[in-house]
């Protein structure tokens, strides 16, 4: 939701002007009209009001202000929201901040500087942290009183504000590190201002970093000015390293106070700051933060500086109308305060120059009255100043003139400080002005008509200057920008578009393409030549795809499917539904797996000679996915699966014959050993296979003589065999397979031992005895 001046907000807030903006919103000045006079709204830019954090941010903002009551804080109405726009309603304050004091006495200083001790103190009695104290959050009133302000990033009893750090040069070493929040953060930040305002700039400027703010104390303070020696080393201590060598608050206001006294300064509202005068620059941020400044009585010399008569009468009109302003601000107090009435002189604006009777002002009267004016001209002057940026003169015509003229007689009538009459001039000024921004909305559609008509009949000169007069209309907007910069371009582009139509013609297609890609180049926009272009693509894929498809044919010839493969399928990426390309790959793929399937026949055929039967099998399981039709293949896996089984199940016998040991899996032995010896001309591998199982399944059931020793005390028993009793040494007959020895005997631990018999082998004595006493 954007703003304009005049614009209302939640049937109260009448926006005046803006008065600055950051990275995450806008300052405006605004009439209440529930309270009357001006306060400042603070915005939080749309985007960032929709993030969680920055709007819990502004909303902390406005509840920590308005719990904090304080002379010398700004004052809060509270959060306020209308459609998509969220802002705090505060005090207005019109006299700048304190970095236009940058520079003065010690005792200047102080005035300001006392003030802000004590309010910092309160906030801190009251659990506050404000983690952005600097001299641009210090507000000054027309009454010459300072206000912290900006506690947008304050934490309330050590809890986190908002995510960013405040100035980089005022943040203290723990703030900087990401440390809590705490009071002892203000008091480095107290310290950084009262050094800024009385040498002119923070410690570490304009170079600043973490070693700098963690090892190096801070370089001599310089003054202009003597700076007393307590209030030297207050600023010392207030920007110690560590937060438990640095004075509370409350310790710091109390001895700014005494530094006054001591210098025999009395005690008494700060100095006003001058109106006219512009702030000291600040350092530049490093972050987004809210800008403020003065308020402008009305547009400046340059804004109001124009061309012709009618613009000098302007401005010379706005020169008597500042000064008038003036003696308002100036002189109207100094009456008001005495509440008398005095007699001036009000000279008429049409009459001729003569003397003029003097009559009795109501001074608070004429004051509401320029105040109403003021209000009005904050309205209409920077429309007018918009309008004038948007090149009115040029297409505004007796309105125009009309305005101009209105608003010279108006800013006389001002200057006289006739101020009712200045009010009605601008509120006519107003309703011309409605007038003029709804003729330029017309203006820029007839100039984007004609300059694109221009472009589209090749007249560059007519379209620039149709273009350009867009851009003055609406300087940001992006179809007049490139209408302009088509424009200018519009004769190269023409030619080019020409020079390939000709070579089209010729039938040199390539140069046509060129020609026509270079004029694209320039303007992607352009319609001939973007048809050229696409002519004589087509043609050129044309050429292209029909040479793919005789490479692809070639290819197919000599068998090279792969390389076929590939020029049908570059001919499909031109042509994706042409149905002989589908018909073309189709012919690969057939092709390409009956050759697949001959090679793997010959592969499996190969493996079957060779009693390879697991081998033999995949290929011809293979074939049989390529095409399950194919008999050779049926076949073959129906001829080679039961050999493959019976192949790896003798295989498994053969070289694990242990497993013989088992009675059952000697049975299951047996039955293989008799199917195998059923086939039929057995080749080799199938021979060897049987004599070999044949041969363990006859060594597995002879018994083989082992020897036992002992020690005539220790019970041996042999598990699956039976207790063989006490003995000093006995052979026992086992037949070839694993057991268990055991030895036990009363109060010793009893001894175990595992024992492989194996064919044919008589193995070591086996010696069992219980000699670990338990």
């Amino acid at each position: 939701m954007s703003k304009t001046p005049g614009q209302v907000l939640a049937a109260r807030f009448v926006l005046v002007r803006p008065l600055g903006a950051g990275g995450t919103g806008q300052v405006w000045l605004a009439q209440d009209r529930d309270l009357g006079g001006h306060v400042v709204l603070k915005f939080l830019a749309p985007p960032f009001a929709a993030q969680p954090d920055l709007a819990a941010a502004l909303a902390r903002e406005s509840e920590q202000l308005k719990g904090l009551v304080h002379p010398h804080i700004v004052r809060v109405d509270g959060l306020y929201r209308d459609g998509s726009l969220s802002w705090i309603a505060m005090e207005y304050l019109a006299g700048g901040d304190l970095t236009q004091f940058r520079g003065r006495p010690a005792a200047d200083i102080l005035r300001f500087t006392v003030p802000v001790a004590e309010a910092l103190a309160y906030a801190h009695a009251a659990g506050v942290v404000h983690r952005d104290v600097k001299a641009a959050n210090v507000l000054v009133g027309m009454d010459g009183q300072p206000r912290l302000a900006d506690f947008g990033m304050a934490s309330v009893d050590g809890s986190a504000g908002s995510s960013g750090l405040g100035s980089p040069y005022s943040i203290s070493p723990q703030q900087a590190a990401g440390m809590a929040p705490a009071p002892a953060d203000d008091v480095y930040a107290f310290g950084v201002l009262l050094y800024e305002l009385l040498s002119g700039y923070p410690p570490f400027y304009p170079e600043i970093d973490a070693s700098r703010r963690l090892s190096e104390p801070p370089p001599l303070l310089k003054s202009r000015y003597p700076v007393p020696d307590a209030l030297s080393g207050l600023i010392e201590r207030c920007l110690a390293k560590q937060p438990e060598s640095r004075p509370d608050m409350v310790r710091v206001a109390e001895e700014l106070r005494v530094l006054q006294r001591d210098m025999g300064q009395e005690i008494r509202a700060p100095l006003a700051p001058p109106l006219l005068k512009p702030p000291v620059a600040s350092e530049q941020p490093l972050q987004a933060r809210w800008e403020r400044s003065a308020p402008a009585a009305g547009p400046s010399s340059a804004e109001l500086r124009g061309e012709g008569f009618r613009r000098g009468l302007v401005m010379a009109a706005l020169v008597l109308l500042i000064a008038a302003a003036g003696a308002v601000f100036f002189v109207l107090p100094e009456r008001m305060a005495e509440r008398q009435t005095v007699s001036v002189p009000v000279p008429a604006v049409t009459a001729p120059a003569q003397e003029v009777t003097a009559t009795p002002v109501d001074l608070e009267a004429l004051a509401v009255l320029k105040q109403q004016a003021d209000d009005q001209q904050a309205l209409v002057l920077p429309r007018v100043a918009a309008l004038e940026q948007r090149a009115a003169a040029e297409w505004g015509g007796q309105g125009w003139i009309d305005l101009q003229a209105g608003l010279t007689a108006t800013a006389e009538r001002y200057a006289a400080r006739d101020f009712a009459a200045a009010t009605a001039g601008y509120e006519v000024a107003a309703k011309q002005l409605d007038v003029l921004e709804q003729q330029a909305g017309a203006v820029l559609a007839a100039a984007m008509v004609r300059g694109n008509t221009a472009i589209e009949e090749g007249q560059a000169a007519t379209a620039q200057e149709a273009f350009a007069l867009a851009l003055k209309l609406a300087p940001a907007q992006a179809e007049a920008t490139r209408g302009l910069r088509r424009a200018q371009s519009l004769d190269a582009v023409m030619a080019l578009v020409t020079q390939g139509e000709l070579d089209e013609k010729e039938g040199k297609t390539a140069p046509a393409a060129d020609a026509f890609a270079k004029a694209l180049q320039l303007d992607s926009d352009t319609r001939r030549a973007r048809e050229g272009l696409a002519r004589v693509q087509g043609r050129l894929a044309g050429d292209a795809y029909a040479a793919a498809m005789a490479r692809g044919f070639a290819s197919l010839s000599s068998k090279d499917f792969g390389a076929a493969k590939r020029a049908f399928e570059s001919a499909r990426s031109m042509r994706p539904q042409a149905p002989e390309v589908q018909q073309a790959l189709s012919q690969v793929e057939q092709e390409e797996r009956t050759g697949l399937i001959a090679g793997r026949l010959d592969s499996a055929r190969t493996h079957e000679g060779g009693e390879r039967w697991q081998q033999a099998l995949t290929d011809y399981q293979a074939v049989l996915q390529l095409d399950a039709t194919v008999a050779a293949a049926q076949q073959g896996a129906e001829r080679t699966r039961p050999r493959a089984e019976l192949h790896d199940e003798l295989q498994l016998y053969v070289t694990q014959p242990e497993r013989l040991f088992s009675a059952p899996v000697r049975e299951t032995a047996r039955a293989a050993l008799t199917k195998a010896r059923a086939i039929d001309a057995p080749g080799p591998v199938l021979q060897q296979q049987v004599t070999t199982l044949d041969g363990w399944l006859k060594q597995v059931t002879i018994p083989v003589q082992v020897a036992l020793e002992s020690d005539n005390l220790t019970q041996v028993t042999i598990y699956r065999v039976g207790e063989l009793g006490l003995f000093t040494r006995r052979a026992v007959e086992l037949t070839p397979g694993r057991y268990t020895v055991v030895g036990t005997r009363p109060g010793f631990r009893d001894v175990r031992r595992e024992i492989m018999v194996a064919p044919g082998e008589v193995p070591a004595p086996i010696v069992i005895r219980c000699e670990d006493r338990i």
